[in-house]
């Protein structure tokens, strides 16, 4: 049987924030589900143990219910080192474990490869670490501050996790290393050295970074978006048969595309605009009430909403006047807004729901003659990450899809004539859209090339 230990009981000073990283929201989900989630999907891995700090173990039982992480074992109260609290991770394990991994809580990135290959290496070798390679230059100093010798860097490895030892291994290792009076060892590794026992390394990844300081989490929700924007496969598992899906602006361009493609999929799909059978102003409550009062009498219920309604004029600051500044915020942010005030409370009567966002790739960087509408997109995807964790506990998920420049009439109308090859299809757009849909994640920014 092989374990794995999962340490979340950090307390978080580097991170300044009154919330420990562990349990931070990262793409609507605190960081240690995302960590325990790699493990539950493992077929390696048969039990986990999660060691946190003891006002916070029926937190983790929450998450454990919630998020059908049943490979949790056991959540015990940590020490008050690292090394004490690994030390009752390994008390905790189940009687048969003959392979343990260590892994902080705080790298939600580790992947099955490295968990396959730590595996495989700690058959043979009884104690493995993970490890990349240096890109910079290692100096060591003097107690003065003067260089005192630049080691090779061929040979020189930055440490991650998890760690992989033979049970019994690690656990005299460290049984050892109290009865020797180290209390405040930091690396399970430098443990079994003690021992005169070989560590064997197996490669790491450098995405699989630690969040220790805020910056870190900055870091961490890009390393999300371009994890999940790797779209290959995931929609052969999702099935939209009967599902009903609500295209706003589902009469031309992606929206259009959308439909066709749900349609031969066998999702039920309404296309709502100011034009349709069923009318809708998205800069109306009232409107969006009325329209969605409809399709519930029609369907009985919404399971996703994708909004590809919104609008652009170019223009500079200088020549644009309030009319036109409030008629893109409303087209772009307030019908996002009002759609979701609705929206969101019919979703939690049913127990769940996706809510998904046109937005675009200007969101990254205002131009010159953009502002109006790259600072509306940008506040779309803030707006997308905040509600996201604002309704994560009801089951419901809210995700943004960013496409470059895409071919629609939208974008015919503001700049004419373009090359093709330099625009995206519609339907290569709304293909990618339904791969997303089918992803088990919130808040995500999806970026479409």
């Amino acid at each position: 049987m092989t374990t794995a230990i999962i340490l979340a009981a950090g307390r978080g000073e580097r991170f300044a924030n009154d919330t420990p990283k562990q349990f931070a929201k990262l793409a609507g989900l605190p960081v240690v589900v995302h960590t325990l989630k790699v493990f539950q999907r493992n077929k390696s891995i048969h039990k986990v143990v999660v060691v946190t700090n003891k006002n916070n173990i029926e937190k983790i039982w929450e998450y454990v219910r919630k998020y059908d992480l049943s490979k949790v074992c056991k959540v015990c109260a940590g020490g008050q080192t690292r090394q004490e609290s690994c030390y009752i991770g390994l008390m905790c394990c189940p009687e048969k474990t003959d392979y343990v991994l260590i892994h902080d809580a705080v790298r939600p990135f580790v992947d099955d490869r490295i968990i396959f290959d730590l595996i495989s290496a700690v058959k043979k070798y009884r104690a493995v670490d993970t490890a990349i390679p240096s890109a910079d230059t290692i100096i060591k100093i003097n107690d003065c501050n003067f260089i005192e010798e630049i080691p090779d860097r061929n040979y020189l490895r930055r440490g991650q996790t998890p760690q992989a030892f033979e049970y019994n291994l690690i656990f005299d290792a460290h049984k050892k290393a109290i009865e020797d009076g180290i209390k405040n060892a930091t690396d399970d590794c430098s443990l079994v050295l003690r021992l005169n026992k070989p560590v064997y390394v197996v490669n790491g990844d450098e995405h699989n970074i630690k969040i220790t300081y805020p910056i870190d989490m900055h870091i961490a929700d890009k390393l999300f978006q371009l994890k999940t924007t790797s779209f290959a496969g995931s929609a052969k598992n999702f099935s939209f048969t009967g599902k009903t899906v609500v295209i706003i602006g589902g009469t031309s361009g992606i929206g259009l595309s959308l439909a066709k493609l749900l349609q031969a999929k066998k999702a039920k799909v309404f296309k709502l605009s100011r034009h349709t059978e069923i009318k809708i102003d998205i800069t109306s409550f009232e409107s969006i009430q009325k329209a969605f009062d409809i399709i519930l009498k029609k369907s009985g219920r919404i399971d996703i909403l994708i909004n590809c309604a919104g609008d652009l004029i170019r223009k500079d600051v200088v020549f644009t006047d309030e009319k036109e500044w409030d008629y893109i915020y409303n087209a772009n942010i307030k019908g996002a807004f009002l759609l979701s005030k609705v929206l969101i409370p019919i979703f939690k009567r049913q127990g769940g729901g996706h809510l998904m966002f046109i937005g675009s790739s200007a969101y990254t960087r205002g131009r010159a003659g953009y502002a109006a509408y790259s600072s509306s997109k940008a506040a779309l995807v803030n707006f997308t990450q905040a509600l996201a964790e604002e309704v994560v506990d009801f089951g419901i998920k809210v995700n943004i899809i960013n496409p470059s420049r895409v071919a629609t009439p939208l974008r015919f109308k503001n700049f004419g004539e373009e090359d093709p090859k330099t625009l995206l299809k519609p339907d290569f757009v709304a293909e990618k859209i339904i791969e997303a849909l089918s992803k088990d994640t919130t808040g995500s920014v999806f970026e479409i090339r």
